[in-house]
């Protein structure tokens, strides 16, 4: 049997898994304390320390917000740990959220947040681009890439050092997105589409790390390879492969057959 290797110039392909939207205002009411408090929506499963619910300044004519406390030697947070407490299913691409000063006229302490994210059984948690700092008391929209491809993850809101409390409401992630640069050389993955356990790479020399993703964003398979990939686990189905090798991204598309 001959292979024909299936070549060309790899394009910008982008696809977004899963997107979560919370307004907390079915989140019941809670104190501020020194314990966590563990919170089940139609979201997930949030968890807060510190923080406490408010409907006085909410972001928009009715509903609910969440008021993180100002308290220097006890950090507020609210995190969110995805469906059952799980991780976050599909990764985590994009986060927004609004957040504004409690303070009604402008010129109060500003209030500092960082965000951060980990793997579920990790001990350490990952910050998000720079502490931000907020000190204006109408809400403004804050947005942060992540774009961590894992199905495990957990992401929180922590607040830093605050000398004020703030106010956080109507919160948006949006799933890791498979999207990558240009690679401008002839690349291929054969034989493909394959009916074989066994995939090679043709016109990428050396080590490589491959993650093979289905089409709603899950993770399949992440290896690292020279000149094979064993797909046997794979069921009949259209592939997406993300490959990391010399520097570069880039994706094609693998069918199982």
């Amino acid at each position: 049997m001959k292979w024909f290797p299936l070549s060309f110039s790899v394009f910008f392909f982008v696809h977004t898994s899963g997107q979560v939207t919370e307004n907390f205002d079915s989140l019941s009411d809670i104190t501020y304390g020194n314990e966590e408090e563990v919170h089940n929506l139609l979201s997930g499963t949030w968890v807060s320390l510190g923080c406490i619910i408010n409907s006085d300044k909410e972001r928009g004519d009715s509903g609910r917000a969440v008021l993180f406390r100002h308290n220097n030697e006890t950090k507020s947070y609210l995190e969110f740990h995805g469906t059952n407490a799980n991780g976050i299913t599909g990764g985590i691409g994009t986060v927004s959220f609004w957040v504004r000063h409690w303070t009604d006229n402008t010129g109060g302490s500003g209030v500092s947040f960082n965000v951060e994210y980990k793997q579920k059984d990790a001990s350490t948690w990952t910050q998000v681009g720079n502490e931000t700092q907020v000190n204006s008391p109408d809400y403004m929209q804050k947005s942060f890439t992540v774009n961590q491809s894992a199905d495990d993850l957990y992401l929180r809101i922590i607040s830093v050092g605050n000398t004020e409390r703030l106010l956080l409401d109507d919160f948006e992630l949006t799933g890791h997105t498979l999207g990558f640069e240009n690679w401008h050389q002839s690349v291929s993955i054969y034989p493909n589409p394959t009916q074989i356990k066994t995939v090679y790479f043709q016109g990428m020399p050396g080590s490589k790390e491959v993650m093979i993703y289905d089409l709603h964003g899950k993770q399949l398979l992440h290896k690292t390879v020279n000149e094979h990939l064993n797909i046997e686990s794979l069921v009949p189905g259209l592939y997406v492969a993300k490959i990391h090798v010399q520097q570069q991204i880039f994706t094609e598309k693998l069918v199982v057959r």
